[in-house]
């Protein structure tokens, strides 16, 4: 090893070490005697999270940035040299980037070589986090965490006390404006069989949590290809917002509508390589689902189909690509219109149209977007390590690769409506990002020509960066 190699290599053992002890001490608690290094390490948190701030909009607005950088090199002008001036330091990584195979990258890390064992402590990883706000010793009266937990509750009662035709139209009429039936008539459905509504809010995040790691897995894994790289967004999956939000705000309805966001795609992908009619019935029944359960979700997953489906037509000049999402988006549009019709409900677009700005203040955007990450969800969302290592991913996802391309539009189409949204609804849309899978391409697509030249086992970043997400996500969950 060089002298380069053996600091750089200590400091990130020292680290590790340390991220190591806080873990223990917080997978303990209360029994493990703490020294303070929890205090620091939270402390740490809070210190950088105003970066959450840029890496944020750096994340969102890359397609942007690269947009411009690409069309300014088509001129002989000042912006051209200005662009070369300053992609130049970067030109062997962006010269790599280009060239790098995920899927060759997944294999050199020995870390990532078990794929199945991975994707099995990250399902375990799921369960006990979503366990932890209702440990019987820290939470010995078993009062239900979340925001919108009692409401669920109240409205599985409500439902429970009408006849089941009553009851069923009452899904569509309750729950934010109807907004989320299928949800509802699943736990009503449990709650007839004798099961308590508060025993039910109470396990179903540790369902829910699972089931999302499940289907960040099938979506890289059957959408890219490659098993590894699967796992490692598996693995990041219980460690990202998904989780500590969902559990803070009991945003059952949307973790849900996640994992049917990313099965639709992953079908999506599928189908555009291979047609069928198979495949379509199950997209078509997923899309329904997805509306059925978060329409604001669908709205997002729904137009990135759309867009994808128009790039590849575009690309191969086949109809069947946007013919047939174009089928699937007409439904739900269909499906919107009746549902409001008959239960005099407001449409998604009425809804969405509730969320625009009353106020024309330029400076409004910056202070949404501090108060959104910084001071809502208890400052959850402001975790400068997933935003910092997730934003890498949009300088490197390429357009040319189709899983690529849709993760580089469902970001993309994302930051736009993220521009008109006020603080609470800008959170919203950074929940529905596929973040697990954004970080873990990050790390592939730069770690083998960084780390090979400053640690010997570049691996050892992963697994630092990992843990480091595993305090930020059990840290979150006990302050619940």
């Amino acid at each position: 090893m060089t002298q380069r190699q053996v600091i750089f290599t200590g400091v990130i053992l020292i680290v590790l070490s340390f991220q190591l002890l806080v873990l223990a001490i917080l997978v303990f608690f209360p029994y493990l005697p703490d020294p303070g290094l929890s205090n620091i390490n939270n402390d740490t948190y809070f210190l950088l999270s105003p970066l959450s701030t840029i890496f944020l909009l750096e994340l969102l607005y890359a397609w942007l940035v690269r947009l411009v950088a690409r069309e300014a090199t088509r001129y002989p002008s000042t912006a051209r040299s200005l662009s070369h001036f300053v992609s130049e330091p970067f030109a062997n990584i962006i010269s790599s980037v280009r060239t790098r195979s995920l899927s060759d990258s997944a294999q050199t890390f020995k870390i990532l070589s078990r794929p199945r064992l991975l994707l099995i402590i990250s399902l375990t990883a799921s369960i006990l986090l979503a366990f932890v706000p209702y440990r019987p010793d820290l939470n010995p009266n078993g009062t239900l965490v979340g925001v919108d937990s009692p409401t669920y509750v109240t409205w599985i009662n409500l439902m429970l006390s009408k006849p089941i035709p009553q009851a069923l139209q009452y899904s569509f009429v309750e729950g934010l404006d109807g907004s989320r039936p299928l949800l509802l008539i699943i736990l009503y459905t449990v709650a007839s069989l004798g099961v308590s509504p508060s025993q039910i809010i109470e396990v179903l995040p540790m369902l829910l949590a699972p089931l999302l790691a499940l289907s960040t897995y099938a979506f890289v894994r059957f959408g890219q290809g490659n098993a590894s790289f699967a796992a490692l967004a598996a693995l990041f999956t219980p460690f990202s917002f998904y989780l500590p939000v969902g559990l803070w705000g009991g945003y059952y309805a949307n973790m849900l509508a996640l994992v049917f966001a990313y099965l639709f795609l992953t079908l999506l992908l599928l189908f555009s390589k291979k047609p069928s009619a198979t495949r379509y019935a199950a997209m078509f029944a997923l899309s329904v689902a997805l509306f059925l359960t978060h329409p604001w979700t669908w709205v997002l997953i729904a137009t990135a189909g759309l867009v994808f489906a128009f790039s590849l037509w575009r690309e191969t000049h086949l109809l069947i690509h946007l013919k047939s999402i174009a089928g699937i988006v007409i439904a739900g549009v269909g499906l919107d219109v009746l549902k409001s019709t008959l239960f005099a409900t407001r449409t998604v677009a009425a809804d969405l149209a509730t969320k625009l700005p009353t106020s024309a203040d330029p400076f409004a955007f910056w202070v949404n977007l501090v108060d959104g990450l910084l001071y809502t969800h208890s400052g959850l969302f402001a975790s400068w390590i997933i935003l910092g290592v997730g934003l890498f991913a949009g300088f490197a996802l390429r357009f040319k690769d189709w899983f690529e391309r849709l993760v580089l539009l469902w970001v993309g189409l994302a930051s736009i409506p993220f521009l008109l949204l006020d603080s609470y609804n800008q959170t919203r849309i950074v929940y529905d990002l596929p973040i697990p899978v954004l970080t873990a391409t990050a790390l592939l697509f730069f770690l083998p020509m960084v780390g090979t030249r400053n640690t010997r086992w570049p691996g050892i970043i992963i697994l630092l960066i990992l843990i480091i997400c595993a305090n930020y996500a059990l840290q979150g969950v006990l302050l619940l």
